[in-house]
């Protein structure tokens, strides 16, 4: 848990006596109660690192003019009362705590989205407060903003779910002060595969009139708001808050939820955690600490990310004798290609509509075939003949011959292409090592023996130029890995798991790796690389080979086995 003593160190304590408070608040008819709280017994300086918003142009405009007579909108045209927790169900996410740092804008407008998502769409998200305030163009500092621009960026790029850029991953553990800011430290982290999770807004907009919000409010749903904070605030315990006594400190946002007319005041959700007012809420009456003259910010038009899952299994036919291999050289594009009982290579595309063959493509194999890609209406692919050398056949507007590549190999072949005219293979040679052979544009270079002791063929993918990914089965039957990221191969690092089987590896972006092998039942197993390893997950069927996988766009794979009644079977994730 992150510790808050640095809040108080170093400056005088502004600390209202309670007592006092509460007697003043008595003798003004207040309509809140006060207690301590642990946000009324931080310094000066906590006090405002608590809060964030830097008024625009338009802000300081609207407060040097004062409350704005609301439009003359029918009585019927908002109800009475309004709260989102309980409007055909609740649409308000969980109360916050933004600590010490100024991105309560971010925490505002975060929960309306969140908000704004269950309305639209029927789900409670948990979005990055972090990547809204400081991997957008805020930047790393916990530095104040405004609703208006930080709903444009919400606009603009989206920000991905908590689970890909927890808050707490922006700062150090334990979080360290920034000296230029005195606040809190923060860090732009990387966040992989922002597809998976991104979410955004189609438009947002401001709402000035005081009518014309509690309209919104009743009909479309929560909206941030802006409003001056004075040191009493911070002591609030419960009932409707006016500012009594007290200091200003700064301006702060918030989501309002709703409004009550009986009581005359707007209901609201804080970012100060759940031990601060009822439970994380206020209550604020209208006309009070400029709430009613700053405009609210709204968001509209939530884009979820694509739903992504497994399909079930699809027969594509066929009678193979070996573990499918699988390319993709562009969108919505897939070759598939596995040996048939009369020793030849065998065919069988997608063109984005249907899939089509089988074609037969000789050949007599030794072992199954391996098939990469490096350019559109481009496929390379290699067999292991009779006389255990590789042999090469190309695609190129039409088929090539058979070429003779050397080697003496003991198992199926794995290719792939990491840029133009490049390709990379690899597989076991006789003495259980791998073995890696590779064609830089112009010449084959190689053979060149990667050690290790193979228990099966190997399993290559490339996310990036100059970069190999490649796996095998080892004699204990777990997974190993071992790379090349530019400059010299990596040591084998053993993955655990267990591995019955060939295995496939595919990579749809930078930083990702998924592979497949049959597991301890043969089944489909799955596991992968988005900056740290998986655990197994278990994806069915009844496996009679090793697997090939492919992928075709971000988010996208497509795998094939042999099944049981020797068919090629396709299963994919989209």
């Amino acid at each position: 848990m992150w510790e808050g003593r640095a809040l108080t160190e170093g400056t005088t304590m502004a600390t209202l006596d309670i007592h006092e408070l509460s007697a003043t608040l008595t003798s003004a008819e207040a309509r809140w109660s006060p207690r301590i709280t642990p946000q009324s017994l931080l310094s000066d300086e906590g006090k405002r690192a608590l809060l964030g918003v830097i008024f625009t142009p338009a802000d300081v405009a609207m407060r040097a003019a004062g409350p704005q007579e609301a439009a003359g909108l029918a009585a019927r045209a908002f109800a009475p009362e309004v709260d989102w927790r309980n409007k055909n169900g609740n649409h308000v996410t969980a109360v916050r705590d933004q600590q010490y740092c100024g991105s309560c804008v971010s925490f505002a407008c975060t929960a309306v989205v969140e908000s704004m998502a269950s309305i639209e769409h029927g789900q409670l998200l948990d979005l990055s407060e972090a990547d809204s305030h400081f991997n957008s163009s805020h930047g790393p500092s916990c530095g104040g903003w405004n609703s208006h621009a930080c709903m444009a960026q919400l606009q603009a790029r989206g920000q991905v779910s908590e689970t890909a850029l927890p808050y707490s991953s922006a700062f150090d553990s334990p979080p360290v002060i920034d000296p230029a800011t005195n606040l809190w430290k923060p860090y732009v982290r990387p966040t992989p595969n922002r597809a998976d999770s991104q979410v955004s807004i189609t438009n947002h907009g401001l709402i000035g009139d005081i009518n014309e919000r509690k309209s919104y409010l009743d009909s479309t749903g929560p909206c941030a708001a802006s409003f001056d904070v004075y040191d009493d605030f911070y002591s609030y315990a419960t009932g409707v808050y006016q500012h009594v006594t007290g200091n200003y400190v700064g301006g702060h946002c918030v989501e309002v939820i709703g409004y009550s007319e009986s009581e005359q005041c707007w209901l609201v959700k804080n970012s100060w955690g759940t031990g601060w007012g009822m439970s994380g809420y206020f209550k604020i009456a209208y006309g009070q600490c400029n709430f009613d003259v700053y405009a609210f910010s709204t968001a509209q038009g939530v884009q979820l990310p694509p739903s992504h899952g497994w399909s079930g299994w699809e027969s594509l036919g066929g009678i193979i004798t070996s573990k499918p291999s699988a390319v993709s050289w562009g969108p919505n594009r897939i070759d598939a290609v596995a040996r048939g009982t009369d020793s030849a290579i065998w065919h069988r595309w997608w063109d984005g509509s249907s899939w089509n063959g089988w074609e037969s493509l000789g050949g007599g194999c030794q072992s199954g075939p391996a098939i990469c890609s490096w350019e559109s209406g481009r496929l390379d692919m290699f067999v292991v003949g009779t006389d255990h050398q590789l042999y090469h056949k190309w695609f190129d507007g039409g088929w090539s011959g058979w070429e003779a590549l050397g080697g003496l190999l003991s198992s199926d072949p794995a290719a792939v292409s990491w840029g133009p005219n490049r390709i990379d293979v690899f597989a076991r040679g006789m003495d259980s090592a791998m073995w890696h052979l590779w064609w830089d544009g112009s010449n084959w270079g190689g053979w060149e023996s990667l050690g290790g002791v193979c228990d099966s063929a190997p399993a290559v993918a490339s996310w990036g130029d100059n970069r190999l990914d490649t796996f095998v089965k080892g004699t204990d039957s777990q997974l190993y890995h071992q790379y090349w990221a530019g400059a010299g191969w990596s040591g084998w690092e053993a993955l655990g798991g267990y591995v019955g089987g060939d295995l496939s590896a595919a990579s749809w972006g930078p930083d990702r790796i998924d592979m497949f092998y049959p597991g301890a039942g043969f089944n489909m197993m799955h596991k992968w690389w988005d900056g740290s390893w998986s655990g197994e997950e278990n994806l069915g069927g009844l496996l009679s080979s090793g697997t090939g996988v492919s992928t075709w766009a971000p988010g996208r794979l497509d795998c094939f086995v042999e099944g049981t009644d020797s068919a090629m079977w396709h299963k994919w994730y989209a």
